[in-house]
């Protein structure tokens, strides 16, 4: 393990889409798979009991740990502290933050590496757990309304929601926006990995999903006791280093895109 530990561990949409969009020329192809799979998805999505698979093990034995679980001094690597969000850098990895207008606060980290990224965001959650069983099927339901697709699958921390989602890409023409997303729920918090491009493109862990798997893996949350009511977003803060841009709105990207306000940080 990258760092020492103490012990081992016991809603939203994405703001943002990825570097790279499948534009019309992939257009047709990739939504030809999207059809094939579907029927199979759909008919595994109606026998399998999702939240029991959630709950069969514990899927953060190798990470996303809490700050409790593990010691980061122990080792010498120069980590990135967003407060909430402590994030292990990756070789050749970007870090861009999402920064809400009206607040000034991050409310979302997109780290790039290659042709892939993955959004992440800490949200609040009941002791309980069980919130992202709720947030999901908002989610599945909201793409079929805006006649995408999606499903779930097993993933590599118990459910996965693959979406494809119609998109415009800037230079007008129709395309798919695939996407993976992942969910960790440790105590009293839930962190949210939407991956992005190539990534999201294979199965499983092949690469390059391994990379961006890595960098979800090695994330620690620091979500505080400060009340926050389940399913908000628990905000980072900007470190040193890093160089605020101008907010400015953008058009969301996807059906349930960026929110109306939300600016970016960058490394700079």
């Amino acid at each position: 393990m990258i760092f020492g530990r103490r012990r081992k561990a016991t809603a939203q949409e994405p703001t943002d889409p990825g570097p790279e969009e499948t534009r019309q020329d992939d257009a047709e192809e990739l939504a030809a798979d999207a059809d094939e799979t579907a029927a199979a998805a759909e008919a595994d999505d109606a026998g399998t009991d999702w939240a029991a698979l959630d709950r069969s093990r514990n899927w953060r034995e190798d990470g996303p740990f809490d700050i409790t679980e593990v010691d980061l001094d122990a080792d010498d690597i120069e980590r990135i502290d967003l407060g909430a969000l402590v994030i292990t850098p990756h070789p050749g990895m970007e870090l861009r933050l999402q920064v809400a207008q009206d607040t000034g606060k991050v409310v979302a980290a997109m780290v790039t590496v290659g042709q892939s990224a993955l959004e992440l965001a800490v949200f609040a959650a009941p002791r309980s757990g069980g919130l992202w069983a709720e947030i999901r099927e908002e989610v599945l339901e909201s793409t079929r309304r805006q006649q995408g697709r999606a499903s779930l699958v097993e993933g590599p921390y118990g459910t996965e929601l693959r979406r494809l989602v119609p998109v415009r890409t800037p230079d007008g023409q129709q395309g798919y926006q695939p996407s993976r997303t992942w969910a960790a729920e440790g105590p009293r918090w839930l962190l949210r990995g939407v991956v992005y491009g190539q990534a999201a493109l294979v199965e499983d862990l092949t690469p390059p999903a391994d990379q961006v798997h890595e960098i979800f893996a090695g994330c620690v949350v620091r979500r505080g006791e400060q009340a926050i009511a389940a399913g908000d977003v628990v905000a980072m803060t900007m470190p040193e280093g890093m160089t605020p841009r101008r907010p400015q709105q953008r058009a969301p990207q996807t059906p349930d895109g960026p929110p109306p306000g939300t600016g970016t940080a960058t490394v700079g």
